[in-house]
């Protein structure tokens, strides 16, 4: 028979309360339970015997099912439990902070300063601009706990009123802008500063030996003083770590030839100060100023490898070296190789030209007398042309470029330092110095990627207006057949002088116009003919530009003003009599006109000169050939005779002769007395060399 098995599974809820419960299982035999025992017993509930089996086990089952009941437990839904987190900081209490003390710095008595006031209050950084009224970008605020406030770190000694700016100072500046030497040498403190910062430095200062700059030299070491002191401070409070001599310092004079002042370099401030004011001067007048730069660092460049430095050449000079070319790229080769950087104090180039002069007063007789001293050109060669203006006003002879020489700036452009043009005694004669704004010049900067004039020549030979540039500037300053300039502009005359007078005009304005033919030759044929748009069309450079049209335009402004000149002379020689003169008119006086009146065939020429020159004043404003074009225009190109007559004076009528005087006895002359010989001249002066 068949077995009956029931299983009754144990709820989800019981299992979790009685996880060893296990399920219960009633089996029973339908053959063993046909006849139970006691079955008789149960008739009495109405159950018959055959179904005593079933009844039993629905009594079973049914126990069993309320037991297990029983134990069931009713379990309430389960509810999430939202509760916040509360987190509790406890400081721990800290001693205060103790500010460290600041050194404070006081100046000497005011009575024994080192510098003049002035100066002191000119001794401004490069790259800063000056605020009359300074004013907080946000307003102050008051702290209210000042103990939880940090130090403020030291900083470079700054004048209330000057703030830095970021646009003047960039690697490889080459200088536009005209400072004070106190001012470039607090820039060169904020560089030095810079530098310690991230390495060990070693700082050569690189002096000019000449007599022109002995007054700078003790400036320089009076300077010294402060800003060595400044570095110190900043040493001291850490700015530059804990390295052992962070800053060493070298001084090298150098003229016909090289000085090591200090035979190595020392961290001691006083000696290098004392080394620079007491450094001999050299009377040759040579200044092989990059050989000295290349001899610094064969001495001491091993120093960026052996101590780890970095190397500063600082370099001062009034002048532009005698050593250029070979000595030049050598001293930048070793520059790059040691990684040195190069700054250098030093003049403005006069515009266009070499030299400039420098006046010195002679003790033995007291007169003046101009000292040529070699200051540039700014580029590699020359590139104005050499022509006297016409009519009254400023001549520009010795114009400042805005750049400094060019040889010196290389050196600064291509090792990443920075120039300085400072006025010292050499740049004291040329004209506008300083005036022209950086800015503006920035696009008219030379190339500095030739090494030598020959380098250039190679490239102008494949552009002809470049090359014509070059060529008539260099012919015009060398050529022995020169303008005479204005030539003259008042005549008194006779009747029977005033041909001759004429004539002589006639024919230094022939001198003029035979140099001006000479130096247009130089340019490519048929330019005046066709015009100068064609060539200018080809050339985007702007220095290059404006150039050309200076140059050419002058020549052609004055080659018209010389023809409208000799054809005035010819009119009046023709048109003119000697009764006209006797009567009519005997004083003539040329002025300037805007048109031409006795040329008229120049007029092309004229109005090409006008356009060129207008040009210039457009693409360069506020610029040396700005103001060159401006002059060359400031008179008209024609001529305008304005005729007068003065009146002969009266003739002189004879006066009455006195009455004769009886004759007297002669008298005999005194025996002569011994003359005092005359003094000796004073001796002639020896003019130094610079």
């Amino acid at each position: 028979m068949n077995t009956l098995d029931t299983t009754f599974p144990a709820t989800n809820a019981a299992a979790s309360q009685a996880p060893s419960e296990k399920s219960v299982a009633v089996a029973f035999s339908p053959a063993q339970s046909s006849t139970p025992a006691g079955s008789e017993s149960l008739s009495w509930l109405g159950v018959r015997p055959s179904h005593a089996a079933g009844f039993v086990l629905s009594v079973a089952f049914h126990a069993w099912l309320l037991m297990t009941l029983f134990r069931l437990e009713v379990i309430s839904p389960f509810e999430m439990i939202y509760s916040s987190i509360e987190t509790r900081f406890s400081a721990e209490v800290e001693p205060p902070i103790v500010l460290e003390e600041t050194p404070v710095f006081e100046l000497a008595n005011p009575d024994d300063r080192e510098l003049p006031q002035v100066m002191a209050m000119n001794s401004t950084a490069v790259g800063r601009a000056i605020a009359d009224r300074p004013e907080l970008a946000v307003p102050a605020e008051f702290r209210q706990r000042f103990e939880l406030a940090p130090p403020a770190p030291p900083i470079i000694d700054i004048p209330e009123g000057v703030e830095l700016s970021d646009t003047i100072v960039v690697p490889g500046t080459t200088g536009q802008a005209m400072v004070q030497l106190d001012a470039a040498l607090d820039r060169i403190t904020w560089e030095i500063a810079q530098n310690l910062k991230e390495k060990k430095v070693l700082v050569v200062w690189v002096l000019d030996a000449s007599a022109s700059i002995v007054k700078q030299r003790q400036q320089i070491a009076n300077r010294l003083k402060r800003i060595y002191s400044e570095l110190d401070a900043l040493d001291e409070k850490g700015e530059f770590g804990r390295a052992t001599q962070p800053l060493i310092s070298g001084v090298v004079t150098f003229g016909a030839s090289t000085n090591f002042i200090t035979p190595q370099p020392t961290d001691n401030a006083d000696d290098v100060t004392r080394a620079i004011a007491e450094a001999p001067t050299d009377p040759s007048g040579v200044e092989n100023t990059f050989t000295a730069v290349s001899q610094v660092l064969s001495q001491w460049g091993d120093y960026r490898h052996t101590q780890n430095r970095r190397l500063m050449i600082l370099v001062i000079t009034d002048e532009a070296g005698d050593d250029h070319g070979p000595p030049l790229e050598l001293a930048i080769s070793r520059c790059r190789n040691f990684g040195a950087k190069a700054y250098v104090v030093g003049p403005a180039a006069p515009f266009g030209r070499r030299q400039g002069f420098v006046d010195y007063v002679a003790p033995e007789d007291g007169k003046t007398y101009r000292l040529p001293v070699d200051l540039g050109p700014e580029t590699v060669v020359a590139e104005g042309v050499d022509l006297p203006f016409w009519y009254d006003g400023p001549q520009y002879t010795y114009l400042s470029s805005g750049f400094g020489p060019y040889a010196l700036t290389r050196l600064v452009h291509e090792t990443g330092g920075i120039y300085f043009m400072t006025n010292l005694t050499t740049t004291q004669s040329l004209s506008i110095t300083g005036e022209f704004d950086s800015q503006k010049m920035k696009p008219f900067e030379p190339e500095y990627r030739y090494g030598t004039p020959q380098d250039l020549l190679r490239v102008l030979s494949k552009n002809p207006l470049r090359a014509s540039v070059v060529t008539a500037a260099e012919f015009s300053q060398a050529t022995k057949i020169r303008s005479l300039g204005t030539p003259p502009m008042e005549f008194r005359v006779q009747p029977g002088n005033f041909r001759q007078q004429l004539t002589r005009a006639q024919e230094s304005v022939a001198i003029t116009s035979a140099a001006i033919e000479r130096i247009l030759a130089n340019y490519p044929q048929g330019m005046e003919r066709q015009g100068a748009d064609k060539f200018l069309a080809q050339e985007k450079h702007p220095r290059w530009r404006v150039a050309f049209m200076l140059g050419y335009g002058r020549l052609l402004a004055q080659k018209a003003r010389a023809y409208e000149y000799n054809s005035a002379c010819a009119q009046l020689k023709t048109k003119m009599g000697d009764e006209d003169v006797a009567k009519k008119s005997n004083h003539w006086i040329f002025r300037p006109e805007p048109e031409l009146q006795y040329a008229p065939i120049f007029k092309k020429t004229a109005d090409q000169a006008n356009k060129l020159l207008q040009m210039v004043i457009d693409e360069a404003p506020g610029t040396p050939w700005a103001l060159l074009a401006q002059r060359e225009l400031q008179d008209g190109f024609g001529i305008r005779v304005v005729e007068r007559f003065i009146p002969p004076p009266p003739p002189v009528t004879a006066r009455p002769q006195p009455p004769a005087q009886p004759k007297l006895a002669p008298k005999f002359a005194p025996e002569p007395k011994p003359q005092k010989p005359a003094p000796p001249p004073p001796p002639k002066p020896v003019l130094p060399k610079l």
